[in-house]
């Protein structure tokens, strides 16, 4: 039976180190009291969210979902959204209420950090339809696998630091302090290596390169404005090349990450393409919206006005 004027929510209630399974009650009644209608799932897994949103929209009618966790549960939600192949995606709508660390997909639209300002972009209906790109990775077994990209990607030191950054939320070890640790690391104890940057079958850049950041949206890292002049609907891909530099110059530089000034940095390149190819002489880290998952070579392909997104 359609569901379509309902909403689906779902639901990571470990997001945020916990905090979401603490203000979900608080959460839902603010949704009913703006009048939503919904019906709530909990992720129980990784890659959970995923099937959820696929279920509820193909089995169950749903065209509404509200994705209620952080950056890996709202990724998880529209890669279902994205993957089905039933409804068209621009058919789904897909609301937020950002409940994690780093809460970077939101930043971008400038949708509340608060409870009560994400159910009012909800209750308001403002829609805006997204681009995203295809990442396409060397998985853990080896094997070519693809992901939606909705926000920021990468591979390099920015990568390597989100693997560690993951292990330890395995761990049960979240939060800032968790990501600045392990970014303190990587600056002192990563090594570059050779790679190479191809945009639209053109090389870009090669070399000794640090980290590369390919995507959509403009944060990534709990604010680092790594694409900060990235559009999320100008149907081109934002990438960002970071030559290699040492520990000192590091730490001189770090604040241009966070005021959206990184191109005046001598060793930062900024390139848009419709398709970028990033490939390594030593296999670097890959990962997609803060997902670590597999290496390179990576390939990304902007596909124009995929997904459906309520903003203020």
């Amino acid at each position: 039976m359609s569901k379509n004027n309902r909403w689906l929510a779902i639901v990571n209630l470990l997001s945020g180190s916990g905090k979401c399974g603490r203000d979900w009650e608080h959460i839902a009644r603010m949704l009913y009291a703006k009048g939503i209608d919904f019906d709530t799932v909990f992720t129980g897994r990784r890659q959970h969210a995923i099937e959820l949103a696929q279920r509820g929209i193909i089995e169950d009618g749903y065209r509404n979902i509200i994705a209620i966790g952080g950056d890996g549960t709202i990724h998880e939600v529209a890669n279902g959204i994205l993957t089905q192949t039933e409804v068209p995606s621009t058919d789904v709508r897909m609301g937020v209420v950002a409940v994690g660390t780093g809460n970077d997909w939101i930043r971008t639209y400038g949708i509340p950090r608060s409870y009560e300002g994400a159910v009012e972009v909800i209750a308001g209906g403002k829609e805006l339809i997204q681009d995203v790109a295809k990442a396409t990775y060397i998985n853990r077994q080896g094997m070519e696998e693809s992901r939606y990209c909705v926000n920021v990607s990468g591979a390099g030191m920015d990568a390597a630091v989100n693997l560690k950054v993951c292990q330890m939320k395995d761990k049960g070890k979240n939060g800032m302090a968790s990501y600045m640790m392990q970014l303190a690391s990587s600056v002192f104890g990563y090594r570059s290596c050779p790679m190479s940057v191809k945009v639209d079958g053109k090389e870009v850049a090669s070399g000794m390169i640090m980290s590369v950041s390919v995507g959509i949206g403009q944060y990534n890292g709990s604010g680092m404005q790594q694409l900060p002049l990235s559009k999320v609907d100008d149907g081109l891909l934002d990438c960002t090349v970071i030559d290699t530099m040492s520990a000192p110059k590091i730490a001189t530089v770090v604040g241009r990450l966070y005021d959206g000034k990184i191109y005046n940095v001598k060793k930062v390149h900024h390139y848009t393409g419709r398709q970028i190819e990033i490939s390594a002489s030593d296999v670097r880290e890959v990962e997609v919206d803060g997902e670590a998952l597999g290496t390179t070579p990576v390939k990304y392909t902007i596909e124009e006005k995929r997904l459906r997104v309520l903003v203020p």
